[in-house]
């Protein structure tokens, strides 16, 4: 086994972007949307056949209600340097995207539905243990690959399996996409799905309309109330997105609905918002309201361990040329699991890009290669 050498690392993965456009490309060509299990599950197994030929060990576990996970294992012995890399292979993109979104390449820009989120990711880690191999070098020690198929609806089949294989790992590596800049991921707003149902009194709009208990008109008031609860100083956003109520033009709403989205910094936060919520009395006492849901994903926050993780990421990136920088974003991923178990996480390992889930979805080739050539050196011992 040889000692590595970050730069000619970097310059073989470069050599070879032809080999991982031909992965993308067969990932990207298969589609997988998160409901749809036969597509997903056939992925399932073609991914499965590719990565016990690349010599991982392959698990799959079957799931009723999502596509089939992947568990892969490879690696050297346990020298407090196990990682789990994790990633999803569904994409929030429909059955038949591809006749009018095909996978294209034009210069350094790749694109194609889920080619940034995330089918990258999962290309990047192929070829990144591949990398390890090819080069001669030690693996740091064992890596587990998880391969998840629900990730773009909450994660609600993979989710325990997630924690259960990062309490296992003293490090996790997540293989969504950077942000846009290329800057990594080292903290992440928690999500939260609260549902609101008011229930009012019906009456004639015309005959009668005051013996009606109106509840889109509480609606309205609760409404901005909810609003209210946001705090631009603490990066907290709550946002009704959904609102119906009412069953005819000359009735009186006697029931209404709305969806909120919460996105928070701290847990704290999430946990305030909520009990405001449920402290909202109704300016008309005739009208019930009930308030459900709360926190999906707890946010991921820089804890101590991991800022050191993300040091040793930065100290890599050095000695292969890379100036790497990190950055919060408000969207949700399964590192803000691990994250919150306490185990080392970082964020946006997998892909450099643009566009995840809007038309205009594409990757920089050149830049993800850095990311492959990165992750191989932080999975080989040096």
């Amino acid at each position: 086994m040889g000692r590595m050498d970050a730069r000619s690392l970097l310059k073989t993965i470069r050599d070879d972007a032809d080999a991982y456009l031909g992965s993308l490309e067969t990932l990207v060509t298969h589609e997988s949307p998160t409901r749809d299990k036969d597509l997903c599950d056939a992925l399932a197994g073609d991914l499965a056949e590719q990565l016990g030929g690349d010599g991982w060990s392959v698990e799959r576990h079957a799931r009723h209600d999502a596509g089939d996970v992947l568990i892969a294992r490879r690696g050297g012995p346990e020298r407090g340097g196990d990682t789990l890399l994790l990633t999803h292979y569904d994409t929030v993109w429909p059955r038949g995207t591809l006749a009018e979104m095909p996978f294209r390449r034009d210069g350094d820009r790749v694109s194609g539905p889920g080619v940034l989120d995330m089918k990258a990711g999962i290309a990047t880690a192929i070829h990144a243990a591949r990398a390890v191999e090819r080069a001669g070098l030690q693996w740091r020690g064992p890596v587990t690959l998880l391969v998840t198929s629900d990730e773009e609806t909450g994660s609600h089949h993979s989710r325990e399996l997630i924690e259960e294989l990062a309490r296992q790992h003293a490090r996790v590596l997540v293989l969504e996409p950077g942000r846009e800049d290329g800057a990594f991921k080292i903290g992440r707003k928690g999500v939260g799905q609260i549902h609101l149902r008011l229930e009012g009194r019906s009456a004639h709009a015309g005959n009668n309309p005051g013996d009606g208990a109106s509840a889109l008109r509480e609606l309205a008031h609760l409404l901005l109330y909810v609003e209210d609860q946001a705090d631009g100083e603490r990066g907290t956003t709550v946002n009704v997105t959904v609102a119906h109520g009412g069953t005819t033009g000359n009735v009186i709403a006697e029931s209404a609905e709305a969806d909120v989205d919460l996105r928070v910094l701290q847990a704290a936060e999430a946990e305030r918002v909520m009990r405001v919520l449920h402290a909202y009395r109704p300016r008309d006492q005739r009208v019930r309201v009930s308030v459900s849901g709360g926190l999906n994903r707890p946010p991921l926050e820089q804890t101590e361990r991991n800022a050191a993780l993300w040091s040793e990421v930065q100290a890599l990136g050095e000695q292969l040329g890379l100036s790497l920088k990190g950055g919060v974003v408000g969207g949700g991923s399964d590192g803000s699991f691990t994250s919150s178990l306490g185990i080392a996480t970082l964020d946006g390992m997998g892909a450099v890009g643009a566009g995840p889930h809007a038309r205009n979805e594409h990757i920089r080739l050149d830049a993800t290669l850095e990311r492959v050539a990165l992750l191989a050196a932080l999975l080989a011992e040096r």
